[in-house]
């Protein structure tokens, strides 16, 4: 369970090539984010990218979008920053080492004292 949040919060969007983004066979994404020609911004599960649309399950109901790539300016899929998650994964360990012994003197101090 600590892992999965502590990796949650180690992904980042990264935008999509603009004509590479859509091979002729399509491409799909867990994640994807959707920006419109209006202004809007779709954030997509399972998504697929095809040539002439963009297709996938977003809003509180997981409802299907299906997109017009015309309406479309611009796609962002969502990966894993190896960096960030290395450095969360270096520090977890150490903090909660650091934890533990703040605990055990905070609890012999309040027992009579560290000797």
């Amino acid at each position: 369970m600590l892992v999965v949040v502590l990796t949650s919060g180690c992904a980042v969007w990264r935008p999509l090539p603009g004509a590479g983004f859509a091979r002729s066979a399509g491409e799909r994404l867990p994640h994807a984010r959707v920006s419109l020609r209006d202004g809007t911004e779709l954030e997509l599960d399972d998504a697929s990218v095809t040539p002439d649309s963009i297709v996938g399950y977003g809003g509180e109901t997981h409802t299907r979008f299906a997109v017009a790539r015309r309406e479309v300016v611009g796609v962002e899929g969502r990966e894993t920053d190896g960096a960030r998650t290395f450095v969360v994964g270096a520090l977890a360990p150490i903090v909660a080492w650091f934890l533990v012994v703040a605990s055990y003197f905070v609890m012999a101090a309040a027992s009579g004292g560290v000797d």
